[in-house]
């Protein structure tokens, strides 16, 4: 089964690793709060987060992007 969007379909289960592009260094202000996407990702090009009771999807692009689904 797969999925449609506006960058084309994707298969429902995406377990593949995608490519990110090198990081971006943080301000200091902010790299104590900062989480590394690849932290959360794990290899996955997709993670599932339950908050507050709601599954959320957040997912890398092929272009290096991420988006959070509900």
């Amino acid at each position: 089964m797969s999925n449609s969007t506006a960058e084309g379909s994707y298969p429902a289960d995406t377990n593949r690793q995608t490519e990110v592009p090198d990081a971006v260094v943080l301000p200091a202000e902010t790299s104590g709060n900062a989480i590394v996407s690849s932290q959360l990702l794990e290899g996955r090009s997709s993670v599932t987060i339950n908050h507050l009771g709601v599954a959320y999807i957040l997912r890398a692009t092929r272009a290096g992007k991420l988006i959070l689904t509900k």
